[in-house]
């Protein structure tokens, strides 16, 4: 039943779910987007943090192969070329590379996908991107970097360094190269640039774009506790995603692991950063905006109170293509 509803739930009027969906509480003032409440309340319920390690890599194939067939991002209008690079001395880091059939802008982005450093792929994220790509009319490289818990921090964070240094080698100065992800991925371009400066490089990028970003490892923000469960990811998942990520207790002061722990000496690139309203993570990432704003970045934070964590790659839900489609004019700005 459940497969036959997520199969036809597209073709379902948005007055359906307004009528007969029970509206949850408000939270701050604000209702939950019901054709996303609906949404999620059909997908498959998984408790990650019950799943042993030697059996990881076999949930992640699986949750991989759902999100394929559950197709939840809109199609582009015209076709994006893709072409995949396989980087390393055994050509074994892919960076896909997206072009949109129109670009109007010599800078390109380095996207890195979220899931937690846990699950997802290149491929998992693959229509996101290329939706991405052809609104902004932008070339894109998706990195498929190494996962946890296979592959502790900085692992993930050194595939990403890699992958700029190619770009950097093939013909994209820092100034030209832009760093996007959504969750783990927004980490990750957060974190890379925070590598970046710590090593005292010169080469930043020219902007950092984030989607609702992982930020704090310790997961203790109002939000966390006032959403830990009911808007598809929760706090225990959160709090299990760093523990596999994590190598040890002095990551927490690593301010590459933890942003929070953001040098305010530092000079970071232009930023924008997305919030959901329904996302546990909402608080962590208004306050790595504010951060950023106390110390003088430049930095803007865009907030859309009636969605939920992971809503950039669910644009078939009419109030998440308006979302993706209003922050990526801003992102637009800015390329």
């Amino acid at each position: 039943m459940r497969t036959i509803l997520l199969k036809n739930f597209f073709l379902i009027p948005l007055w359906f779910f307004n009528i007969f969906i029970k509206k949850r509480p408000p939270y701050r003032g604000h209702i939950f987007d019901q054709q996303s409440q609906a949404l999620i309340s059909l997908q498959p319920s998984i408790d990650l943090t019950t799943v042993p390690d030697n059996e990881i890599s076999d949930i992640r194939k699986s949750i991989a192969e759902n999100r394929i067939k559950n197709k939840l991002s809109l199609n582009t209008k015209n076709p994006v070329m893709k072409f995949d690079h396989f980087l390393g001395v055994d050509k074994n880091v892919l960076l896909r590379e997206y072009n949109p059939d129109s670009i109007n802008t010599d800078k390109v982005v380095l996207f890195f996908h979220g899931g937690g450093y846990v699950l997802n792929s290149v491929e998992t994220h693959d229509d996101t991107v290329s939706y991405m790509a052809e609104k902004l009319k932008a070339r894109f490289f998706s990195l498929e970097y190494r996962l946890s818990p296979e592959n502790k921090y900085p692992d993930s964070l050194d595939d990403a360094l890699f992958a700029y240094e190619w770009l950097e080698k093939n013909g994209y100065t820092s100034g030209k190269i832009s760093v996007c992800g959504d969750s783990a991925g927004a980490h990750l371009a957060a974190s890379l640039v925070h590598k970046l400066i710590a090593d005292n490089c010169d080469r930043l990028p020219d902007s950092q774009f984030l989607i609702y970003p992982m930020c704090d490892p310790s997961c203790k923000s109002e939000s966390y506790d006032d959403l830990a469960e009911g808007y598809l990811l929760t706090k225990k998942t959160m709090i299990w995603f760093w523990e596999k990520l994590g190598k040890s207790e002095e990551n927490i002061k690593d301010q590459a692991f933890n942003l929070l722990k953001l040098d305010t000496d530092l000079v970071m690139p232009n930023t924008i950063i997305i919030t959901a309203g329904f996302d546990p993570l909402c608080d962590d990432g208004e306050k790595y905006a504010y951060l950023l704003h106390e110390k003088g970045d430049k930095v803007k934070q865009l907030h859309y109170p009636n969605m939920f964590h992971g809503f950039a790659s669910a644009t078939r839900i009419k109030a998440a293509q308006i979302a993706v489609d209003d922050f990526l004019s801003e992102y637009k700005k800015i390329l």
